[in-house]
């Protein structure tokens, strides 16, 4: 039963661990793809402002074309009424251009950031050390399944070479308490489970190598000889 008990023990363990890393996989995938988008998003962010800077300049561009039309038809007019018409009208694109130069110096200044992000050394170093540490786990996730197909297959042929009233017994058991159900007291002879204290005939049987049942929890307990 105790060489039962041990290796189910162990197999709850070793499933715990591989759920335990696995969570930390998760958790750091997550982490990974937020750094990952965030990367993207200044990559996409950065293309878009490179276009709305060309369009401001191709406007800027523009504007001083039609304002310098405007000054150019000056000299050519005869009547006050076209005259202001025309000051007013290369006064609007030059306030056009003014403006557009406002902003696209705002949009050179957002692209500089946006590159300075793309490049970013610690975002980069940031993705390759959890990149590193998610190779660790798998590493470990992989050593653990192993142990645990190795386990399982140790609990198997237990169970296959234990007798069928044995079996039976501890499966009952352990539908009852739980595991572990089979524990060594203390070294004041108390059961490890409930902190019972066993009456002195029956750890008198335990130091003599019995295993026998706790009298207040039911569970079986063992007498270990502690480490020098």
């Amino acid at each position: 039963m105790l060489k039962l008990q041990r290796t189910e023990l162990e197999i709850l363990r070793t499933r715990a661990s591989l759920e335990k890393l696995q969570l930390q996989a998760e958790g750091l995938m997550m982490k990974l793809e937020e750094l990952k988008k965030r990367r993207e998003v200044a990559v996409k962010r950065a293309e878009e402002v490179k276009r709305d800077i060309q369009s401001h300049k191709e406007l800027i561009e523009e504007c001083g074309r039609k304002a310098k039309v405007a000054e150019e038809r000056l000299s050519l007019v005869k009547r006050a009424e076209e005259y202001k018409a025309l000051l007013r009208e290369k006064a609007k694109h030059e306030d056009c251009a003014i403006k557009l130069a406002s902003s696209l110096r705002s949009l050179e200044e957002e692209l500089k950031r946006l590159e300075g992000e793309k490049e970013d050394k610690k975002l980069a170093k940031q993705m390759e050390e959890i990149q590193e540490e998610l190779a660790d786990i798998r590493y470990s996730q992989s050593r653990l399944k192993n142990r645990l197909e190795e386990l399982e297959e140790d609990l198997k042929n237990l169970m296959d070479v234990t007798e069928d009233k044995i079996l039976q017994e501890y499966e009952n058991l352990k539908r009852k308490h739980g595991l572990p159900l089979i524990l060594p007291v203390d070294s004041l002879g108390a059961c490890t489970s409930c902190g019972t204290k066993l009456p002195s005939a029956l750890y008198s049987r335990l130091v003599g190598g019995d295993v026998v049942v706790c009298p207040s929890c039911g569970r079986f307990v063992y007498y270990e000889e502690p480490l020098s």
